[in-house]
């Protein structure tokens, strides 16, 4: 089967968010930030934490959820070309070509160079490492039945 599609910022950039915090050291950080910023609230609560502190822990914690949320998914998708290119995609049962409109040269990926596949609502993320992937966004799919097919083909070859 083939497909043709290009990326939609939006999409990519919430694609990034959602990649981001599924990993296991976002979460933990995360969850430590809500931990220090409940703790923080309690403290000034009980007048044991000064409104001095207050603000600026809570001013550390929304800097933080903002380059986590804002910054980094964005200075990611400005750096890859990839984004920003007409992908053209086929798949069969012995993995996948990608070229795009800059380049000629198609690269086969056979399916067993991917590590896991996870299905979101827009996109299939096509993992070949813990933090390296290659994103087919849902929508290039013309018919549910080339949906199911890649969806298919993608967890039986992968998982």
């Amino acid at each position: 089967m083939h497909l043709e599609f290009n990326y939609n910022k939006e999409e990519v950039l919430n694609a990034l968010r959602y990649h981001f915090l599924q990993l296991g050291e976002i979460k933990v950080f995360r969850n430590t930030l809500f931990i220090l910023l409940a703790f923080t609230l309690a403290g000034f609560a009980f007048k044991i934490v000064t409104i001095g502190a207050l603000i600026g822990i809570v001013s550390m914690v929304v800097l933080i959820i903002m380059v986590f949320w804002f910054l980094l998914p964005v200075s990611i998708y400005n750096k890859a070309a990839t984004f920003k290119d007409d992908i053209h995609l086929k798949y069969s049962e012995e993995g996948i070509t990608i070229s795009t409109r800059n380049s000629e040269q198609q690269r086969l990926l056979s399916w067993s160079t991917f590590t896991r596949v996870v299905e979101a609502k827009n996109f299939f993320f096509l993992y070949r490492g813990k933090k390296n992937f290659f994103l087919v966004p849902t929508s290039a799919f013309k018919s549910a039945d080339a949906h199911e097919e890649f969806s298919r083909l993608a967890n039986d070859h992968i998982n």
